[in-house]
């Protein structure tokens, strides 16, 4: 078992060298223009679909700025010591609707909402429309969605409201909670609560403990009995190129009623991300231990490479999207882009 993991773990850093060194063979051969040139070319067929989408909503002519569509394009590869090795291709789009007057956003891959669901074969066969108010309403805070999910082994229409608040207590803890409902046309009716307590520890530090609650009416490869409770503790440092580098310390406990609530699941890893020389392309790596109880919950080492790129509209890489789960605490400046 030792020596196999090793062989996987020599192959899965010899993939993520060879991409990175061919970036670099581009860069000293004089073919960099020659990447970003392709990369522009598929930018700008990204939003021309986009574009051609929109306009089956409205005949009216959007400005050329109101386009602001990106694709997120990338390839996972993940070593488990239970399940060994796989690649895991996936695209994250929100694509935009700027005839609607911003209030339709079509949204393909996985939910970033719910990026904390790490089934990323089965999040990739999404696709949502989201809808928002026109005015500054309270039903604004309140976000519907509508779209093809796979619940049960098979594609299921569904609808969705999603109600987020942050709460402001005067004191070092910035609680945020969030409520999801969900009807789907086979599986009924889900719900998924999640509570996140924020803290800016000193001037490098900022800690998150999230609470998930989820329940399901019908769907049992989900959650037996219908109720699963998750737990995270996450730690994110301010590094020395914080502009270009971001590290997290995660601790995770998952919890499953069968019929009483027992631990299936706890992990601890590291994730390290990190730019490469295009300002559209990062690399991240994540290796960590986890305790599945189909295996008796003995220790598992896990390893897991991710390399990203950006397509569409503004390609420029912020470090910390999808990755930290706020603007970084310690930087004023940093804005997150959607």
């Amino acid at each position: 078992m030792l020596d196999q993991f090793k062989n996987t773990s020599r192959l899965l850093v010899l993939c993520l060298g060879l991409i990175v060194s061919s970036l670099a063979m581009a860069d000293e051969q004089g073919d960099e223009d020659r990447v970003d040139e392709i990369h522009d070319d598929w930018s700008e067929w990204v939003l021309e679909t986009a574009n051609r989408v929109d306009g089956f909503f409205s005949n009216s002519q959007p400005a050329e700025v109101d386009q602001q569509t990106r694709l997120r394009a990338f390839v996972r590869v993940r070593y488990d010591g239970n399940e060994g090795a796989k690649l895991s291709p996936g695209v994250r789009a929100r694509i935009s609707l700027p005839k609607t007057e911003n209030r339709l956003k079509l949204i393909l891959g996985d939910d970033e909402d719910e990026s904390r669901i790490d089934d990323l074969d089965e999040s990739q066969q999404n696709i949502s429309l989201q809808l928002r108010g026109k005015h500054e309403t309270a039903l604004k805070q309140i976000r519907f969605d509508l779209g093809l999910r796979r619940r049960d082994g098979s594609y299921q229409p569904y609808v969705r409201a999603r109600q987020s608040k942050i709460f402001k207590t005067g004191g070092p803890w910035v609680p945020r909670l969030t409520n999801s409902f969900y009807y789907f046309t086979k599986s009924k009716f889900e719900y998924r609560g999640q509570a996140d307590f924020d803290r800016v520890i000193g001037s490098e530090y900022f800690f998150r403990p999230s609470t998930v609650l989820r329940w399901y009416e019908n769907n049992s490869s989900q959650c037996d009995d219908g109720w699963c409770l998750d737990q995270y503790f996450s730690l994110y440092e301010k590094l020395r190129r914080s502009k270009s580098e971001a590290i997290a310390y995660d601790f995770e406990i998952f919890l499953r009623d069968k019929p009483e609530f027992t631990v299936h699941d706890a992990v601890l890893k590291v994730r390290y991300r990190r730019m490469t020389k295009k300002k559209w392309l990062f690399w991240e790596v994540e290796p960590g231990v986890h305790f599945p109880s189909e295996y008796d919950h003995d220790p598992t080492f896990r390893l897991t490479v991710r390399l990203e790129g950006i397509f569409g509209y503004n390609t420029t890489v912020n470090i910390n999207e999808n990755f930290m789960p706020v603007k970084a605490p310690w930087d004023a400046d940093n804005q997150s882009t959607d």
